[in-house]
């Protein structure tokens, strides 16, 4: 459900707006690969071969941890380590030796056998997925809000893995840390089946950055082979990248954050913690923000009138089946949209002209099937709510309604909904999903949630 695997990061995606990087908590980091076969028996009891056997070829009981990278063990000849076996380029290493700042390869390769599962080393939003030349298909994740390398404050970082032959992800989608995103393959200029795996800074100018481009190979005579092994243009590789391997591993402390509304105060409220927050204190943490941010609006507009709000506590997600459709609305977000767009105070009821009341519209619900094939275009219905949750029939509107994606990508016709497009409260739109991720509709500026529809 919403809850149980996106519903932390639509929920607060919809409470700061599309695109926010305050929708990304730091909860630790992980490696890119959990398990990897134990080459040495693989080898002497099976036969097995990485260049010639899939992931799906090594026996269970032959799955290892993926060993720690060590940087001086990069330094020993392939052929006399087992690590060696594992990690075939250290960072900023040589193709020639595989040592660790040997030369100017700006990730750390691991050796695994095509469809090994690659997974996200931590909370973020996934930037691109392209065939990226030379690096074959490629995952980029950003990551906000990650401790800086530097030891200094926070910063924003983005992890590349190459080399694959499957994704699972979308561009513009969230993941979580561990959350599996590709398998491992042999596309682009390989020697063999590997994970090309890197950490750039914010700053590279593109990612995965790269240290030196065709042109200047060619004005200094050296083949790509040989640029690498010779360290040229190292100095922008440690500029502009950091050991990925060393960096997940440290698994930086955790560092949460809860922002507040900068109207609201100047600050951020800083929780530190020696181990990763669960998903419940994550948030029961934000929600209760949220439940402030709302009294504190409270407290300021019964100040400046006395008329008596009271404003329910928000609860994450309350869901209604009816029928065979589902409504989900995340009751703090519209609290907060609502106190953004409206003065605090209780529905206003006006006269129409031709003497029908109207009243103020303070949410929406949206229904749909909740599944689509890919193949047309879905129906979806949106309600106008007063705030007892009834159908408002003849709405008093001073905003439009944005329909968009918190999670997924859809075309939407009408994307906006304007009070004339509502009947007895009901307007109904078309949606066409791109692609067979699942998709999550937002209803701005309510910050209201649909139930997600899947693909099948």
């Amino acid at each position: 459900n919403m809850v149980g695997q996106h519903g932390w990061y639509v929920f607060w995606h919809s409470v700061w707006g599309e695109g926010s990087d305050l929708t990304i908590t730091y909860t630790g980091t992980v490696t890119p690969v959990d398990r990897v076969p134990d080459y040495v028996r693989w080898a002497q009891e099976y036969g097995g071969n990485p260049h010639t056997h899939t992931f799906q070829q090594v026996p269970l009981d032959l799955l290892v941890p993926l060993p720690s990278y060590h940087t001086s063990l990069q330094h020993e000849h392939m052929a006399q380590s087992p690590i060696g076996q594992i990690y075939s380029v250290g960072y900023m290493g040589a193709y020639d030796t595989g040592g660790d700042s040997d030369g100017s390869h700006a990730g750390v390769d691991i050796r695994l056998p095509v469809g090994t599962p690659i997974r996200s080393i931590a909370n973020g939003i996934v930037s691109e997925v392209k065939n990226a030349g030379g690096f074959g298909m490629t995952v980029v994740i950003k990551h906000p809000n990650m401790p800086s390398p530097s030891g200094q404050g926070t910063e924003t970082l983005y992890s590349s893995y190459a080399h694959l032959s499957a994704t699972y992800i979308e561009e513009g989608t969230y993941v979580q840390k561990g959350q599996r995103i590709a398998l491992s393959g042999a596309t682009g200029t390989v020697s063999g089946p590997h994970l090309h795996f890197q950490i750039d800074h914010e700053s590279a100018p593109w990612h995965p950055y790269w240290p030196f481009s065709t042109d200047e190979l060619r004005r200094a005579g050296l083949s790509s082979y040989q640029a690498v092994n010779s360290g040229f243009m190292s100095t922008r590789g440690f500029t502009y990248t950091i050991s990925p391997m060393v960096y997940v591993q440290s698994n930086p402390s955790v560092r949460v954050v809860a922002h507040t509304d900068a109207a609201d105060t100047d600050d951020s409220v800083t929780k530190e913690s020696n181990r990763p927050l669960t998903f419940e204190e994550q948030i029961a943490l934000l929600q209760g923000r949220a439940l402030q941010r709302a009294q504190e609006r409270l407290a300021r507009s019964t100040r400046a009138t006395s008329t008596p709000v009271a404003v329910a506590q928000p609860q994450l997600l309350q869901q209604q089946e009816q029928s065979d459709v589902v409504d989900v609305r995340t009751r703090s977000a519209v609290v907060d949209a609502v106190a953004d767009t409206y003065p605090v105070a209780p529905p206003m009821i006006l006269e129409r002209s031709d003497g029908i009341a109207t009243q103020r519209v303070a949410s929406v619900a949206i229904y749909h099937a909740g599944s689509f094939s890919g193949r047309s275009w879905e129906t979806v219905t949106v309600k106008l709510l007063d705030a007892d949750d009834n159908v408002v029939r003849y709405p008093a509107m001073n905003t439009d309604v944005h329909m968009r994606t918190a999670y997924g990508s859809a075309e939407f016709r009408p994307a906006v909904l304007k009070a004339s497009d509502f009947v007895n409260g009901e307007a109904t739109i078309q949606m066409l999903p791109r692609g067979r991720g699942t998709v999550v509709i937002i209803a701005q500026p309510f910050g209201v949630l649909s139930a997600p529809m899947v693909y099948r």
